[in-house]
């Protein structure tokens, strides 16, 4: 399977060979995990670089009131916990929300890697900014857009998200969220998310059967949304004259 974490790294910034192989090196320890299973509980010892490189996965957190928010859709080829808590653990539970394959790169291994190839430490220090600019995306659409506008931002980023690593297909994707999925991500109730979601597809502007969603009319879903994609970006500026560093043999 191609490692589609390298894909979206590649998005960030340009990686030779070497560094591409070695980071593969890095991946070899992939296990197949079933659909809600938990990565990881709250309170955890994070000390490790776990990778999402096929299915979908949900960073959240539990009101007192047993509520759920999902603070993060993990997609095929993300990674997660680029944050825990000043004592090193975890501060959300993780969730897996498909059938998943995961690897699990120690943090030991990829410092070694980084020091080696400090290119590696530029892609991923662009694709944490990235989750950095997705996190302030979803708190300015729970905190400021109609339940209409939250679901049509959600749904132009899941599609720009998915095409970096070939995931859509003529306008079509797979989306393995419920209802009750998209009420926790959104902060409205299933019955509203129902709501939209028929006021979405009266309008002709997707389709969604199957856990298969088709975007009809990108466009008019985006003049609905007032997505704009540059936050999704990686920054443009050359790359740094690192020094290259012979493997060893």
């Amino acid at each position: 399977m191609f490692n589609l974490f390298l894909q979206r790294l590649r998005h960030a910034t340009d990686l030779t060979c070497v560094e591409l192989e070695v980071f593969e090196e890095l991946c070899r320890q992939a296990r197949d995990i079933g659909a809600k299973k938990y990565l990881a509980r709250e309170g955890d010892e994070i000390a490790s670089f776990p990778v999402v490189l096929s299915g979908w996965a949900a960073r959240y957190q539990i009101l007192r009131n047993g509520a759920r928010q999902i603070t993060r859709l993990l997609l095929p080829g993300d990674a997660f916990y680029f944050d825990a808590s000043p004592n090193g653990t975890a501060i959300e539970e993780v969730v897996t929300l498909s059938p998943c394959r995961v690897v699990t790169i120690p943090y030991s291994d990829m410092e070694r890697t980084i020091n080696r190839f400090p290119l590696i430490g530029e892609a991923m220090l662009q694709y944490g900014r990235m989750e950095n600019a997705v996190q302030s995306s979803w708190i300015v659409n729970i905190g400021r857009r109609d339940a209409l506008e939250r679901m049509a931002h959600l749904l132009c980023e899941t599609h720009y998200r998915l095409q970096i690593i070939d995931g859509v297909k003529d306008g079509q994707f797979h989306f393995p969220l419920t209802q009750d999925d998209l009420a926790d991500v959104l902060g409205l109730t299933p019955v509203h998310i129902n709501r939209k979601l028929q006021q979405l597809r009266q309008e002709n502007l997707i389709t969604l059967r199957s856990k298969q969603l088709t975007i009809e009319d990108l466009r008019g879903l985006q003049q609905i949304a007032g997505f704009d994609s540059a936050y999704l970006a990686p920054q443009t500026r050359p790359a740094p004259a690192y020094e290259r560093r012979p493997v060893a043999a």
